[in-house]
């Protein structure tokens, strides 16, 4: 009984009930599984709507879906209710950089920040928003707190690496790529940021067509995709090998969907013997940032 005499048994059940629903949604979740996931937290939610857990276990599972919006909205009320949640806060400023809300995603950071300086994630996403908005110095003083904490972390040393490129520290740039892919051999995406910056860089010294014909045929082998085709056309082309560079171009028109028209100009720059050092430019369409870890969820896009 109760202090007011009645029945403590209805609530028992609703807890019991609310944390069962959140077992089962974590099971889901775990398995990567956020679509089956998302019901049995939606359950606890209507268990138990004011717990700050259950609307953070939802609203990363909405975020994991694309539901930014919705995210948003549970991860709003876990904030309120927990002020001090580094995930909640975290998570949030996910789902708003996701969407362009890059503002409300650095003050979540910075709260991340006040809560946890040494949480390296916050760091390194932060970085990835001051890229987007062009303040390199900024980015890389944040990338450096994050490997300090984490110097081992390949997905850090690949993001850096894109944020040195972008101050034109070439060198630096191809060594923590070379870094990252000796910690972390599978990394498609860091071989073909690799590639793309040897073969495309605007200062010759740092320019090899060969090395970058090897990184972008590696980055190829983990996943076969319109962009990473079209670095190694580039390759190609800097080699001089201009029907290898057209070869790999049309292929990777081919699979582009929607069709890349960028592609298409290309395969008419390479039948006319015209590559990227010839333009006296490099163009960084392929220069991309990725996750720090498995389920960090803070790639840069």
């Amino acid at each position: 009984m109760g202090a007011n005499g009645l029945s403590d048994e209805p609530d028992t059940r609703n807890e019991l009930a609310k944390e069962s629903a959140i077992k089962a949604g974590l099971r889901s979740a775990r398995n990567g599984n956020y679509k089956k996931a998302l019901p049995s937290f939606s359950k606890a939610v209507e268990l138990a709507p004011m717990r700050w857990d259950s609307r953070l276990y939802r609203g990363i599972a909405r975020a994991r879906l694309g539901q930014y919006d919705l995210a948003i909205e549970d991860l709003s009320v876990a904030v309120s209710l927990n002020p001090r949640c580094l995930e909640c806060f975290f998570e949030r400023a996910t789902a708003e950089f996701f969407i362009g809300q890059f503002e409300n995603a650095l003050n979540d950071l910075s709260h991340c920040l006040d809560l946890y300086p040494d949480f390296a994630p916050a760091h390194s996403m932060r970085a990835g928003i001051y890229v987007k908005k062009g303040s390199y110095d900024r980015a890389l003083a944040d990338m450096n707190a994050a490997l300090k904490l984490r110097p081992n972390d390949s997905g850090y040393l690949h993001n850096r690496a894109v944020v040195l490129t972008g101050l034109e520290r070439y060198g630096e740039a191809i060594f923590d790529y070379e870094n990252a892919i000796r910690l972390n051999p599978k990394g498609g995406g860091t071989y073909n940021n690799l590639a793309w910056l040897l073969a495309t860089v605007k200062d010759p010294e740092f320019r090899d067509c060969r090395k970058a014909i090897h990184y972008a045929l590696k980055a190829l082998e983990t996943d076969k995709n319109g962009a990473w085709l079209d670095t190694l056309a580039a390759a190609y082309a800097e080699c001089g090998e201009f029907e290898m560079a057209m070869s790999s171009e049309i292929k990777a028109y081919k699979i582009s969907n929607p069709p890349n028209e960028i592609f298409r100009k290309r395969i008419k720059a390479y039948k006319n013997g015209i590559n990227f050092s010839d333009r006296g430019s490099q163009n960084p369409g392929n220069q991309t940032c990725q996750r720090g870890r498995k389920n960090e969820n803070s790639n840069w896009n």
